[in-house]
């Protein structure tokens, strides 16, 4: 119940942040158009009776009655449209900006791995857009209960038995709620499933695999794919659909049957003389307005269930994100005096263990190359190394700390990266270059000199507006970079930094050729080296032994474990795994 309530707490803030005013408004005028309706239809009893009776001046009291209800529910129904949209277009910006932060703002990688964290995920985007709904959800609510308050009064001056008609609204809105369950369900159990079919739709269209599906043939065999999926998909969900479907059908059944129930009682009281003919336009007037009353409440309170039971989603992912962020009391040093140590760390994901025992030094100042097959593990040492997870036995020591006991946010400033799988940001260039360093974003001084750094110069100067120009063929002039020149803007990005404790280039090069990455290395030895002073650990990562004889420290990692470690020339010395693989690669660019 408890985090029910914070879920609802949480989705009515959204809307109130973004517009207080306009979410209050909706409330209010939702009761006075709500309210109208049935206040109108007592006018029209009165009216009638003031006709049979003969009597003038009741009867343009009860018109006038009536023309104030009918404006005051104009009025206020044109204002709650407006403060609807509103509210639900700010909100759904907040929603939207709120989600980003918190997908992609948890701490480490590792959950994107994790199935139960993706089926959570798609539950989430696939419903996202009912996240700004509460506020709209709770006004229907209000409105509902605003309704059924007013008739429930008017109601009971005829005859008590007639409150059936308000309590009925009860049965269909649980009826409502389980058909609604249903589809929610069926929503649960086809997550993964629905995700395989947006991944292989996202292939069948994607520019990045059009080549190889045309050279492959495979544009059926992944339209077949995705034809099965989807309809194990729809099938289950239509299933659903249906049964909820039918219990509606009964809902409605049921309601009629109380319709002419209400009339028949009205009737008999009137033969009897205990009611009015204005008695049986009010009654008559409030049950068909009851069926449309129901028809409301069990939308809105299944919506009400349905944005609710997608906030408990969102507080799910909140929670999820606060529990991976890891606050330590410890600082981080400005300069490093001894390294990085890597004492007997171990890490893996599900069924499939990573690193095994990895021991080693990395010593402040030093240009390190990671080297090893593919699968050794280094990608994921990097990631260690960079605060995106915690090793699960072992310790990272930085100048003898625990890194365990960092601030992630305060470690990942002092660092530096170039990743194999890049972004392409699709910002001005100087944007996408800039953000390496956000305080320096706008500085152009800054942004030239990583640009020089990376070797880009000669792509930012063929673009037609320079640091300026736009990326990206979607925008307005916008301009589409080939992907080595995308590569080479990012690694511009990961020297943007002037001060980092790490910088690592993980495979930044791989699609290049062995002469192109072993010059770009040999460039940013040279640029880390002009950073002693600092003492920054440079981590230059490859599978290509042939690339990286520059580098003060050479580590070999072999199927998660640290099997050499050592200068070129001592592990040539050595005879060992290195020099085996450094000669059996170099014979290749002979």
């Amino acid at each position: 119940m408890r985090d029910t309530v914070k879920a609802y707490a949480a989705l009515m803030g959204i809307g109130f942040r973004a517009a207080p005013w306009h979410a209050t408004a909706q409330l209010l005028t939702g009761i006075v158009f709500a309210t109208s309706v049935p206040i109108g239809g007592f006018g029209a009893k009165l009216l009638v009776d003031a006709a049979i009776a003969g009597d003038l001046r009741a009867g343009l009291l009860a018109a006038g009655m009536m023309a104030i209800t009918v404006g005051a529910a104009l009025a206020s129904v044109f204002y709650y449209v407006h403060c609807l949209f509103t509210v639900q277009e700010r909100a759904g910006a907040v929603a939207s900006q709120r989600l980003m932060e918190l997908i992609g703002g948890a701490e480490g990688l590792a959950h994107h791995e994790r199935a139960d964290y993706l089926d959570q995920v798609q539950r989430i985007r696939e419903e996202h857009w009912r996240l700004p709904g509460m506020v709209n959800a709770t006004a229907g609510l209000v409105r509902v209960a605003a309704t059924l308050a007013v008739t429930a009064v008017l109601l009971v001056q005829v005859d008590p038995f007639l409150l059936f008609l308000p309590v009925l609204s009860a049965l269909s809105f649980w009826l409502g709620k389980v058909s609604k369950d249903l589809k929610v369900a069926a929503q649960e159990a086809t997550s993964e499933p629905e995700r395989l079919r947006r991944h292989l739709f996202e292939l069948g269209t994607s520019v990045s695999t059009a080549g190889e599906l045309r050279v492959y043939g495979l544009t059926a065999l992944l339209g077949e794919r995705h034809h099965r999926v989807s309809n194990t998909v729809i099938g289950q969900r239509n299933r659903a659909s249906w049964r909820g479907a039918g219990l509606q059908a009964i809902d409605g059944a049921v309601n009629a049957l109380a319709y002419i129930g209400a009339i028949g009682l009205a009737l008999m009281h009137v033969v009897n003389h205990n009611a009015t003919a204005g008695d049986v336009v009010l009654v008559v007037g409030l049950a068909a307005q009851m069926t449309s009353t129901v028809g409301t409440a069990v939308m809105y309170g299944t919506d009400f269930l349905f944005v609710l039971r997608v906030g408990q989603r969102f507080m799910w992912l909140k929670q999820y994100a606060a529990g991976t962020r890891r606050t330590g009391s410890e600082a981080v040093p400005e300069t490093l005096h001894d390294g990085i140590e890597l004492w007997d760390v171990r890490f893996g994901y599900p069924g499939k263990p990573v690193l095994d025992g990895v021991s080693v030094r990395l010593p402040a100042g030093a240009v390190v190359a990671l080297v090893g097959d593919n699968g050794a593990g280094k990608t994921t040492l990097v990631k260690l190394l960079s605060g995106f997870g915690k090793p699960e036995s072992g310790q990272i020591l930085v100048d003898g700390a625990d890194m365990a006991a960092f601030d992630t946010a305060h470690w990942q400033q002092r660092c530096a990266a170039a990743f194999q799988d890049f972004a392409k940001l699709e910002f001005p260039v100087r944007e996408s270059v800039g953000v390496g360093d956000l305080p320096r974003i706008d500085d152009l001084v800054a942004v030239g000199a990583a640009v020089e750094r990376a070797g880009a110069s000669s792509v930012v100067q063929s673009l037609p507006q320079g640091l300026e120009t736009q990326l990206g063929t979607r925008w307005d002039d916008g301009v589409e970079l080939s992907g080595g020149q995308w590569q080479k803007l990012a690694l511009a990005r990961g020297l943007m930094r002037t001060d980092p404790l790490l910088v690592v280039f993980d495979e930044p090069t791989a699609a290049l050729d062995a002469h192109t990455e072993h010059m770009l290395f040999e460039r940013f030895a040279a640029a880390a080296r002009t950073a002693r002073q600092r003492s920054t650990v440079t981590l230059l990562v490859s599978h290509r032994f042939s690339t990286v004889g520059m580098a003060d420290l050479i580590v070999v990692l072999d199927q998660g474990r640290v099997r050499e470690v050592g200068s070129h020339q001592e592990l040539m010395a050595g005879g060992g795994m290195y020099a085996e693989l450094y000669e059996l690669q170099s014979r290749g660019y002979r």
